[in-house]
């Protein structure tokens, strides 16, 4: 995938969430409306069902834009974490696939499996090879 197809993929779910939040918005408002003439259980449930829903978008989107950039432009501590952090976050991770996965302790068992001596003989037998 392409950075362009990346972009217009982002642009989409941002507008579908958005669109989430506006139609929940909608419904709350609604309900607060039909509250006031009507006292029916299921509209309070829906009220604090579409409450819930937009204090959890909320809440999702100054989590992840908390993690890369400052949200509303504001410097709060804590923010623009992956910016701040980035360096570090890579020597931590370099170091953490280092020492998991690319020690030969680990990578052993993978190579004794292989059998790269019988592959390379079997390559070595084919008549193409040995016409070459």
């Amino acid at each position: 995938m392409n950075d362009e197809a990346k972009r217009k993929q982002l642009k989409k779910y941002k507008a579908f969430a958005t669109g989430l939040f506006v139609l929940m918005a909608i419904i709350f408002i609604i309900t607060t409306i039909l509250l006031k003439s009507n006292n029916s259980h299921w509209i309070g449930y829906v009220r604090a069902f579409s409450e819930a829903a937009m204090v959890g978008a909320l809440a999702d989107w100054f989590a992840v834009t908390a993690l890369f950039r400052h949200p509303l432009g504001l410097p709060i501590p804590h923010t623009n974490l992956i910016e701040n952090s980035k360096e570090k976050l890579g020597d931590n991770l370099g170091s953490f696939v280092v020492s998991n996965f690319l020690s030969p302790k680990t990578i052993r068992p993978y190579i004794q499996k292989l059998k790269i001596s019988g592959f390379v003989g079997e390559w070595l037998g084919k008549e193409k090879i040995r016409k070459f």
